[in-house]
């Protein structure tokens, strides 16, 4: 394995609004300074909770949480903005959530699948996926698995996202928003292998179908933050987070502690 040091790897994603940040917690308060934490936080960084014992963020199996960034993005319409993190799996009965919110403080989870109010995004579990869009939680279509090998196997008629047979296994799951204007949202949930040493993204595992949702919260919030969940008893830990964030510019204005995190140390091999 090699270790490369990177800036805070800002990669355009659209020509006005956003750029993305990649997080591995590395440092410590890495996580703390990032994300602000609901009314009963259970999350916190580990030095070893991480892929391959490093830098991440763990959490008791069965704890409920939600964190959303700090800081948010302007959303421009016709861009695509992609959320991703690399979810513990260890057993098979809970959900990992992941989306956009227009509220960056005092956020909860709206149910027992993992989304919040106001809100927009996917929880993940062993069947496939659910679209919660603010109080509301849709059961969709099962996965499309396009490879998923027999290690990797839950114990449910369709394998459950990142579940191995001895449990414990890294799997990144990521979604893709595409603001489409008049209120509309696109999202494509999908599920990748990974290193379980280094954290490097493998092949696809499993996507779900596009689905166009209306939610008059995001559509009108002059700005989106994104947030990650847990609920049930299914993931414990969470590491390599990528989310878009303001463009360098505006962050340069962001002096609240954030200066020391700019290096930090991406596992790749």
């Amino acid at each position: 394995m090699r270790s490369l040091f990177t800036f805070l790897l800002f990669v355009a994603v659209s020509a006005h609004a956003a750029t993305t940040a990649f997080l591995d917690f590395q440092q410590t308060g890495q996580f703390s300074n990032y994300f602000n934490g609901d009314s009963n936080p259970v999350w916190s960084q580990s030095s070893s909770a991480g892929v391959g014992g490093t830098g991440g963020v763990q959490w008791t199996l069965g704890g409920s949480d939600v964190w959303v960034a700090k800081v948010g993005f302007q959303p421009s319409v016709g861009s695509t903005y992609t959320l991703s993190v690399q979810y513990l799996c260890q057993i098979n009965s809970g959900y990992g959530g992941i989306g956009l919110t227009s509220q960056n403080s005092n956020l909860n989870l709206a149910g027992s699948t993992a989304g919040v109010n106001p809100g927009l995004g996917i929880s993940y579990h062993g069947g496939g996926f659910n679209l919660n869009n603010n109080s509301v939680s849709e059961s969709d279509t099962l996965w499309t698995l396009t490879s998923y090998g027999a290690s990797k196997s839950g114990n449910q008629g369709i394998p459950s996202p990142g579940f191995g047979s001895s449990g414990n296994y890294w799997s990144q799951l990521s979604l893709k928003m595409k603001y489409l204007g008049a209120n509309q949202f696109e999202l494509t949930p999908e599920v990748y292998d990974v290193n379980q040493t280094t954290g490097a993204v493998g092949s696809m595992m499993a996507s779900g179908a596009t689905r166009t949702i209306t939610n008059s919260n995001l559509g009108g919030a002059s700005v989106l933050y994104p947030y990650f969940s847990s609920n049930g008893s299914r993931f414990v830990g969470a590491d390599n987070i990528t989310m878009p964030v303001p463009e360098p510019s505006a962050l340069s204005l962001l002096a609240i502690g954030l200066g020391g995190l700019a290096m930090m140390r991406r596992r790749r091999s």
